[in-house]
């Protein structure tokens, strides 16, 4: 073997060095204090299983359609901003409508009731992004490492948003979690992802309670996701005239 062959080996092979547990033990000592700081869900029931957002954690939001995946990460954004806590929105499904969820969520309003005043409230707490502004997973993951803010809280709704290629979808899928992962470690913040489920037919739908098996993709968001939480409401009829889901 020439020598230039067996330095190549040596290097390679020092990219596997483990850590001590020294330094391990420094890093973790770092996160148990963002722990202490980490923002509540503003639910009880639900903090006594997560215990919050923790910086460096991603977690993931899944349901059916309609169900109200977009109202419970509006309701965590308001619980944030009660808190004195900031959350960065990536409405890419909602995009403008948005702000009618969150100003129902603090106004406890039916949309229909509610005001131009109550869209245009605006305490600095929640900074939003769209689709004219962000198209692809690099554009989030550049707007976030170029922020000179820290968030709490980063929403992306959905990732579904981001994948383009339907025959690789898994992979390129996975791919993108294992970045939000990253980005979720590097800037110490907590991020939540929306996802959709696998498509059902109108008679599974009425009685079925989805499982993290049944996200499209979904070794990705089991292997990655500190936590996968799932939205159901029952559903009172499936007769597309008198759709009605339970409170």
């Amino acid at each position: 073997v020439k020598n230039s062959s067996i330095e190549a080996i040596e290097s390679a092979l020092t990219k596997f060095t483990p850590r001590t547990i020294t330094e391990v033990a420094v890093e973790r000592k770092e996160e148990k204090i963002l722990e202490k700081d980490a923002p509540k869900t503003g639910l009880p029931e639900l903090d006594r299983i997560i215990k919050g957002f923790i910086p460096g954690h991603l977690y993931c939001v899944t349901g059916n359609t309609n169900v109200g995946k977009t109202s419970i990460a509006c309701n965590f954004a308001e619980r944030l901003r009660k808190q004195n806590k900031k959350t960065l929105y990536f409405a890419l499904e909602p995009e403008t409508t948005v702000v009618d969820y969150l100003a129902s969520v603090r106004t406890e309003k039916e949309f229909s009731e509610l005001t131009d005043k109550d869209i245009e409230f605006d305490d600095g707490a929640i900074s939003i992004y769209g689709k004219n502004e962000i198209s692809t997973l690099d554009d989030l993951v550049n707007a976030v490492e170029s922020s000179k803010i820290r968030y709490d809280l980063i929403i992306v709704d959905h990732i579904g948003y981001f994948i383009q290629d339907k025959t690789n979808y898994i992979q390129e899928q996975s791919m993108a979690i294992k970045r939000l992962v990253g980005l979720a470690k590097k800037k110490r913040t907590a991020v939540l992802i929306i996802a959709h489920l696998r498509k059902r037919s109108t008679a599974d739908k009425k009685d079925y309670i989805p499982t993290a098996d049944d996200i499209s993709g979904s070794g990705a968001f089991k292997q990655d996701s500190t936590d996968v939480m799932i939205v159901v409401r029952q559903n009172e009829t499936n007769e597309p005239d008198s759709f009605v889901l339970s409170n």
